[in-house]
């Protein structure tokens, strides 16, 4: 095999824990060693020296598809730098040129991601379905999981949402992740709320509540049982989407300032 026919091997630390990427044969020998200079400075969290990097490699090849790792490995490192727009721009160009079931699967839950963290959860679920195609059984997978059922939720999508949360407890009963999507599964409604307080005293609830009621929100009052203890929660609203609840907290906040929204 001539050197810039070469393929290397390299573990890379992704969203799903280290996956072992193919830089495979497109790419000239020389452009494969500074891609895997980029991964060493990416995982030694040198994002600028891998940023770098990875630069010179698009630069000259950006088209190739050989190159849809460095635009992968590019929006993990602009993701850490909190270049979020450029980030997503990577991951979608990694996702066009990608040759790889296992790296698109891997560019599609990056983007995912970080649409779900601008709040772009409707975007975010075509693509948590595309990295489902080739992520099942691997690193991570019920934080990915997680990521894609609290999209769903917030889409109105409880039903399905909580078949999601169902599987991360029952599949992943050890980790941390389980314990957040057991607590959501619990939650008993179809809807968001605003919670105002939370008491052992039934008549303080009730005081609350209806001190709500007079400044014009719509108020009730929940028996709730959390860490083996029965409290009086007070919510505002129903809200069956998670925009909704998040446009109405302002004007809740102006009459009790530490209200959320529910289920968190």
């Amino acid at each position: 095999m001539s050197q810039n026919r070469r393929c290397v091997i390299r573990p890379l630390v992704t969203i799903f824990g280290i996956l072992p990427l193919v830089g495979c044969m497109q790419l000239p020998y020389h452009a494969m060693q500074q891609l895997n200079q980029a991964k060493q400075d990416y995982q030694g969290q040198d994002y600028l020296a891998a940023t770098g990097t990875l630069d010179k490699i698009l630069n000259t090849y950006p088209k190739n598809p050989g190159s849809a790792e460095a635009y992968f490995v590019r929006a993990l490192c602009h993701s850490k730098l909190s270049n979020k727009k450029q980030a997503e721009s990577d991951a979608r160009k990694c996702i066009k040129l990608s040759p790889q079931a296992d790296l698109t699967s891997d560019a599609h839950a990056t983007l995912a991601t970080l649409l779900y963290e601008s709040g772009r959860t409707r975007e975010a679920l075509t693509h948590f379905s595309e990295a489902f195609k080739n992520t099942r059984g691997r690193s991570n997978e019920d934080v990915v999981i997680y990521r894609y059922a609290l999209c769903l939720q917030r889409e109105g999508q409880w039903k399905e949402a909580r078949i999601q949360f169902e599987q991360i407890y029952q599949h992943y009963p050890n980790t941390t992740t389980a314990q957040h999507a057991r607590r959501l599964f619990d939650w008993p409604h179809d809807y968001y709320s605003i919670q105002c307080g939370a008491f052992r005293d039934k008549g303080a609830a009730s005081m609350q509540s209806r001190e709500l009621r007079r400044s014009g929100l719509s108020s009730r009052v929940e028996r709730r049982r959390r860490s083996g203890e029965q409290l009086y929660t007070v919510y505002v609203g129903k809200y069956s989407r998670y925009g909704q609840a998040k446009d109405a907290l302002p004007s809740v906040r102006r009459q009790i300032r530490d209200a959320f929204v529910m289920p968190q």
